[in-house]
């Protein structure tokens, strides 16, 4: 037998021996026991065989970590991108948010102006007064006062009969009616600046007890009749007239029966009177020769008209 051949057949039963030992690491009790050095060999076989195991839960767990930290880090990665989604949907909206911001500000600006001009308004209104006298003395109570008077040249209308006593022993005396605003606004300062203007739609003075009565239109068949502004030039024909000055709403110690004669002109001045009766016109006139006291009543419309007023200022 050849070197070569006798060096494979060693090999080859080393081999078998070193499966023999691996698949058998027991030996039966009837076998022949092992020796130290192969009990340590088939120690370390299985020490080796242990790690290996080990090793192997260690590698899948490591897989699995592995794999679970990509997920994460898919997972996050697209919550960053929804996040910036949601980012860039906000920032897509800034531009109408901020329109919208300019546009409820503008909104309120008006508002405001509005309440503001509101506020002026119900501070500016003012109101024409109508008050009767027997010559120059006012009559208590025979006074009248109109609605607010409109801004925008319209007129405020106000009517009514008041009774006016007539006490015994009176003379002859004019039977007066003077017009005058109780007013808020800015105008009202004079002749150049009259608060309103005034006028006489229709006077008539009726005398139940038969006291003597004149002016008016008569004497005449007219005398019955009422008396009614003239047409004035100044106005473009219409029969009203300017009251220069105005009257604060409320006076110093205030009354609602009263009006101050010196803010006020007179509607029965012959010279602001229709001429009806072409024999001129004036006041009505009342005596009282008796010994007892009387009255008349006298009815009016007067309308009121601020021809002055200004279409962006209501307290003018």
């Amino acid at each position: 037998m050849s070197h070569v051949l006798r060096r494979r057949l060693v090999t080859a039963a080393l081999t078998a021996s070193s499966v023999a030992l691996v698949a058998t690491p027991v030996v039966d009790a009837k076998t022949k026991p092992l020796s130290k050095a192969e009990r340590a060999q088939n120690t370390a076989i299985k020490k080796a065989a242990k790690s290996a195991t080990s090793a192997g839960k260690s590698a899948k767990s490591a897989a699995k970590s592995a794999a679970k930290g990509i997920a994460d880090a898919k997972a996050a990665a697209g919550k960053a991108d929804a996040a910036q989604g949601g980012v860039n949907g906000i920032v897509a909206q800034v531009p109408s948010v901020l329109d919208g911001l300019t546009k409820l500000a503008a909104g309120l600006q008006q508002a405001a102006d509005g309440l503001t001009k509101l506020g002026a308004n119900a501070a500016a209104q003012e109101y024409g007064v109508v008050k009767v006298q027997l010559g120059t003395t006012d009559v208590p109570g025979a006074i009248l006062t109109s609605s607010d008077i409109p801004d925008d040249s319209n007129a405020a209308v106000v009517t009514g009969t008041m009774i006016v006593p007539v006490p015994h022993g009176t003379p002859t005396v004019p039977v007066r009616l003077l017009a005058g605003v109780r007013s808020g606004e800015s105008d009202g300062t004079g002749a150049d600046n009259p608060v309103a203007s005034a006028g006489i739609v229709s006077m008539i003075v009726a005398d139940p007890l038969a006291l003597p009565l004149g002016g008016g239109n008569g004497p005449g068949p007219l005398l019955g009749t009422p008396i009614t502004s003239a047409p004035n030039a100044a106005a473009g024909g219409a029969p009203v007239y300017p009251i220069p000055n105005k009257a604060p709403r409320v006076d110093a110690t205030p009354n609602p029966f009263s009006f101050p004669s010196d803010l006020a002109i007179d509607l029965t001045d012959s010279a602001t009177l229709y001429n009806l009766s072409g024999g001129g016109s004036g006041p009505f006139t009342v005596s009282n020769p008796g010994g007892t006291d009387a009255l008349v009543t006298v009815t009016v419309t007067v309308r009121f008209n601020d021809l002055t007023a200004s279409a962006t200022d209501v307290t003018a």
